[in-house]
């Protein structure tokens, strides 16, 4: 479409894609983070959901329960009906589990931990765990069964509030870009009100008029969605990267995937429907109020 207004003399056209990618940067950012969380909320709890814990700890200031003793625990719970198979946790391998909760002097050090048994569930096959928890517990007293329901309800509930305040403050930032375009779109109006005038004495009509406004609202708006999408993206793959040199399994992996891809271009094209559309109400208001 032809452009018949000077929006180039606007000071909106040099410094609103600034405003625009920086508020825009903000948002793609915080549902960049929306996303992760999600697939690392669905993960952990299909993980946790085919998975128990079988605890054998040291009593009293005891020895470690016995090889004889372990083998006979996992002899048992690989014949319980429901269970497809059980591994032994290394203490290594557990001591680097409890680094983030103890500190790494605290996992190394000569505190008696117990034996953790990783139980893997079969699939659509029900588990009887308090008849299992009794059998256990008759050969080592104080065994325990963690079916981490608990954990989970709360992580889950914890997670979801988390991703909806995000989504808010996501869902508020692009509200604010559309009443932006609006104000300006007003602004502009008013200062090319002789330009508008002329147009309406040769016969242009109010929409013809608003297309001009609107096409300009979401080209500002799609520079400056593209350049701060584009920066959320780099910003949050540099994180992505630094999480990754943490080599910290409690915190989730921050890795740029397709469903982040979609996110960005998706919110490139929301952003500029915002614009068109905020844009065309404010203005079509403005000529009805100067005819």
């Amino acid at each position: 479409m032809k452009i018949d207004i000077a929006f180039s003399s606007d000071d909106s056209h040099r410094f609103l894609p600034w405003l625009i990618g920086m508020m825009v940067s903000l948002a793609a950012l915080l549902l960049c983070f929306v996303v992760t969380i999600n697939g690392w909320v669905i993960e952990r709890n299909g993980d946790y959901a085919s998975n128990i814990t079988v605890n054998i700890p040291v009593i009293d200031g005891e020895k470690a329960p016995s090889d004889e003793t372990i083998n006979k625990i996992i002899e048992i719970a690989e014949k319980s009906s429901g269970i497809e198979s059980v591994a032994r946790i290394e203490p290594q391998k557990l001591q680097k589990i409890l680094v983030p909760w103890l500190g790494e002097n605290m996992a190394n050090s000569d505190l008696p931990l117990p034996v953790v048994l990783d139980v893997t569930l079969k699939k659509s096959v029900a588990i009887d765990i308090p008849k299992l928890q009794e059998d256990l517990a008759q050969i080592s007293s104080g065994t325990e069964i963690d079916t981490h329901e608990t954990w989970v309800a709360a992580f889950i509930s914890f997670s979801n509030a988390i991703r909806t305040l995000i989504a808010i403050f996501a869902i508020l930032i692009i509200f604010s870009i559309g009443i932006m375009i609006a104000f300006t779109s007003r602004a502009s109006l008013h200062l090319h009100s002789k330009a508008v005038n002329l147009l309406h004495s040769i016969g242009a009509e109010d929409g013809y008029i608003a297309r001009q406004f609107q096409q300009e609202a979401c080209s500002l708006t799609l520079r400056g969605a593209a350049v701060g999408c584009s920066t959320a993206g780099i910003g949050f793959w540099a994180m992505g990267q630094y999480m990754r040199s943490l080599e910290n399994s409690s915190i989730p992996s921050l890795v740029m995937s397709s469903q982040h891809f979609m996110l960005l271009f998706g919110l490139i094209t929301i952003c500029a429907s915002v614009a068109w559309i905020t844009a065309r109400i404010s203005v079509m208001k403005q000529l009805k109020q100067m005819l």
